[in-house]
């Protein structure tokens, strides 16, 4: 089945034994205090210009483009289900500027945050918009291109060369030259006036595309010897972006202590790109010719996982996988869901992805900057199952006791302490209350033994 919830009993957290952080921030991380603020600055970029029908209007033309916005706070649009809300994800900050750097033609955007008072600029790239051809044409181009990144340091061997995603390293182009400016200060006119004060802190980061264009630009400003790099470099939802090679790069400079990888267990980004470019074509002509075995395994997964080994992750030692309620796609394939591990994806959703895992991972805890807490977000409540009847009810036809979401919702929230879970053996939905979990979870024993992650 493609039903998504890893363990959905957890939808509405009544079930603390499903909830586990995977592992601790690393201890060599010099970004750990970064998290925080590199969280609400992606959700941030992520949000419409304008968010609040009262406030300036965001859309800067060619010729005040380079104009700030004395926007105060670091608003964001978060999710509980199809509950949602503006919130301002930095509330200890209250004097932000925002800045545009835009490339509008092929939809990659970016934006500059600063603070006179935390003394600290966040430059946050965008990740992947669901409805841009532009944005998804870039992902897909997973041909692998040669960047020359300068010597190595003297702490690894490495090639003085790195293999790197075309369509990530091509589109970061359009609006790194934006970066550098505003991060040096050489905007016409300006004689360096307006670039980051040497005694600031600097913060790269992004989320899923906006993650790898993090990782890389902050790959090149350290190797075309910018003469202010990031402090710390702070990326959700990762897809790798090149090979083995950049990886031992940052290592042999001691690079990786700054660079901190946040992912949510079973997000299916993160292992991508899966496959050979050569080899893509030979899995469209066998599924056209063999359509119910691919069926077949889109619903019950491979025996094991086998992403392409030309593909790396920069910096192992610097993920930090925080919680997730989904199914998905993970080193040990269980519960393997290409939709869950989608829905594990999504940025700023409390119910399920980021929201949720960061909020119940130690990151709060390390937070410098933006007193980030779980209160911010939407709060969990039992209508949330109603807000969810399209997905929880009429998407198993099979469960005869859904009749409409009404019923759905009288029959799971009897009272305040209900919280429904579900799960698929033998093509049956079960339904019980969640004080029922660890009598019926397949894997609750291991997991209270702390013997399994999830």
């Amino acid at each position: 089945m493609l039903w998504p919830y890893q363990y959905p009993e957890c939808g509405t957290g009544w079930c603390p034994t499903c909830w586990r952080n995977t592992s601790a921030v690393p201890a060599e991380s010099r970004a750990a205090p970064f998290a925080a603020l590199g969280y609400a600055a992606s959700m941030a970029v992520s949000s419409p210009k304008v968010l609040e029908p009262q406030g300036t209007e965001r859309r800067l033309s060619d010729v005040t483009r380079h104009a700030g916005i004395a926007s105060r706070k670091m608003l964001a649009r978060a999710h509980h289900g199809r509950r949602s809300r503006v919130v301002d994800l930095c509330p200890r900050i209250t004097d932000w500027e925002e800045y545009y750097l835009n490339d509008d033609a092929e939809n990659v955007h970016a934006r500059v945050y600063k603070s006179a008072r935390a003394e600290v600029a966040v430059v946050s790239f965008r990740g992947t918009q669901a409805t841009s051809a532009q944005n998804w044409e870039i992902d897909s181009d997973i041909t692998m291109l040669p960047v020359e990144l300068g010597a190595p340091g003297p702490h690894k061997a490495a090639s003085s060369e790195a293999m790197v995603h075309e369509g990530f390293y091509l589109e970061l182009q359009r609006v790194l030259p934006h970066v550098r400016k505003w991060v040096e200060g050489y905007i016409q006119g300006t004689q360096g006036l307006f670039g980051i004060p040497s005694y600031w802190k600097l913060v790269f980061t992004g989320h899923s595309l906006g993650a790898a264009l993090a990782v890389l630009a902050a790959t090149l400003a350290e190797a075309e010897g910018w003469p202010r790099t990031p402090d710390a470099v702070v990326v959700f939802g990762s897809p790798r972006l090149a090979d083995q090679a950049l990886s031992d790069w940052w290592e042999s400079r001691n690079l990786c202590g700054k660079l901190l990888r946040v992912g949510v267990y079973n997000d299916v980004i993160t292992w991508m790109p899966f496959v050979e470019p050569v080899q893509i074509m030979d899995i469209v002509s066998y599924c056209l010719e063999n359509v119910m075995s691919c069926l077949s395994q889109l619903a019950n997964g491979p025996k094991s996982l086998h992403p392409s080994k030309r593909w790396a992750h920069v910096c192992p030692r610097s993920e930090l996988l925080v919680p997730g309620a989904m199914k998905g796609v993970n080193v040990g394939m269980e519960d393997f869901s290409l939709m869950g591990g989608a829905l594990a994806h999504f940025l700023g959703n409390a119910l399920f992805g980021y929201a949720f895992g960061v909020v119940h991972s130690d990151l709060p805890r390390h937070d410098g900057f933006c007193g980030f807490r779980g209160g911010l977000l939407p709060a969990a409540s039992c209508t949330v199952l109603e807000q969810l009847a399209d997905v929880v009810c009429f998407g198993l036809r099979h469960d005869t006791n859904a009749t409409s979401s009404k019923s759905c919702h009288e029959h799971c929230c009897k009272d305040e302490f209900c919280s429904v879970w579900q799960f698929m053996r033998n093509g049956q939905c079960w339904r019980g209350r969640s004080e029922q979990c660890t009598s019926f979870h397949p894997y609750a024993g291991e997991v209270a033994a702390g013997e399994r992650l999830h």
